[in-house]
C-alpha cells in the first residue's frame, strides 16, 4: 500500500531492440529485457558489458539508437517526467550532491513528483520518507550530512530516496558496492521482500554472481553489449557460459546449503592446473 493508503499500480517495462552508441563504440546491441512485477531481474557481465547503460536506458535517463523502452506497453518518450517519476525508482552507482543537506533532506527529495504545484509536503510525504528511512535502516543517519557519510551509509540513504518515491519499478545499478557483507545482505532481503510482497518489478545489477544467484528470479548475462544469456541462474550461471564470457577459468557447482549455484574463479595455480588436465 501506499502512503496515501492507495494499492499501487504493477507496472512493467520492456526494452526491445534497445541499442546505444557512444561515439565508435556500441554500448548495447539490440538488447531485449523485461522487468515484471513480482520478478528480480539480476544484470551481469563483465566491465563494459553494457549493464549499467542498459538500467540507464530503462529509467530513461539515456536514449536510444534504435529500439524502444515502453512502460505498461507506452513509450517512454511519450510519458511526462513527473509521471516516470511517479512509476521508476533509480539507485546510480554514484549519487553527487552539489550542495550540502542532511540525509532526512536527500531522502525527502524522492517526493518530489508527488508533490503539488507549490511543492508543499504533506503528512503522508513525511510518513512515507519516514518509512523508506526506517526501511533502509538509516534513521540513525537523518540529521547527518550527507558530505560525512561514508560510502556505504550514502548508498543506503540513496536507497531510501528512491523507496520514498513508493514506485512500481525498482531500477538499482550496482547496489551492494559499498555496502559490507551485513548491510549487503540486508538490502537485497529488504528488496526480495519489496518484489515478492509488494510486487515491485525490480532489475538490478550485480558484480556478485553468488549474490545474483540466490537472490534473482532471472538473469540476463551480457557480453560486449548483447545479450549472451538469459532465463532462471541455473539457466544462466554454467561453467561454459561464465568462462565464455569472463575469460577466465571458474569453479561452477550447486551450493550443498543453499542449493544455488555457487562461482568462484580460480588463481592461477589452479587454472594451470586445470588446462593441465
Amino acid at each position: 500500500m501506499t502512503s496515501a493508503g492507495q494499492a499501487r499500480r504493477e507496472l512493467g517495462l520492456e526494452a526491445r531492440n534497445a541499442t546505444v552508441r557512444y561515439a565508435r563504440i556500441t554500448a548495447l546491441s539490440a538488447v531485449d529485457a523485461a522487468v515484471e512485477p513480482g520478478v528480480v531481474l539480476g544484470i551481469i557481465g563483465p566491465n563494459g558489458s553494457g549493464k549499467s547503460t542498459l538500467i540507464r536506458v530503462l529509467a530513461g535517463v539515456r536514449s536510444l539508437d534504435a529500439g524502444e523502452v515502453r512502460l505498461d506497453g507506452r513509450p517512454l518518450q511519450a510519458i511526462a517526467r513527473r509521471e516516470l517519476g511517479r512509476e521508476i525508482a533509480l539507485v546510480p552507482q554514484e549519487t553527487r550532491v552539489m550542495f550540502p543537506m542532511r540525509a532526512r533532506d536527500l531522502v525527502r527529495l524522492g517526493r518530489s513528483p508527488h508533490l503539488g504545484p507549490f511543492g508543499w509536503e504533506h503528512a503522508r510525504d513525511l510518513r512515507a520518507a519516514h518509512e523508506a528511512m526506517r526501511r533502509a535502516d538509516v534513521l540513525e543517519l537523518a540529521d547527518r550530512p550527507i558530505d560525512e557519510l561514508s560510502g556505504g551509509e550514502r548508498q543506503r540513504v540513496v536507497l531510501a530516496r528512491a523507496l520514498a518515491q513508493e514506485p512500481s519499478i525498482l531500477l538499482l545499478d550496482e547496489p551492494t558496492t559499498y555496502l559490507d557483507l551485513r548491510h549487503a545482505v540486508e538490502l537485497l532481503d529488504l528488496i526480495g521482500d519489496l518484489c515478492h510482497t509488494h510486487h515491485l518489478a525490480v532489475a538490478l545489477v550485480l558484480h556478485d554472481l553468488n549474490l545474483a544467484a540466490m537472490y534473482c528470479d532471472r538473469l540476463l548475462l551480457l557480453s560486449q553489449g548483447r545479450v549472451h544469456a538469459a532465463g532462471a541462474p541455473r539457466e544462466v550461471l554454467t561453467y561454459r557460459d561464465l568462462c565464455a564470457v569472463y575469460g577466465t577459468e571458474l569453479y561452477v557447482a550447486p551450493n550443498d546449503v543453499t542449493g544455488q549455484v555457487v562461482v568462484l574463479p580460480l588463481a592461477r595455480s589452479f587454472r594451470e592446473r586445470v588446462r593441465r588436465g
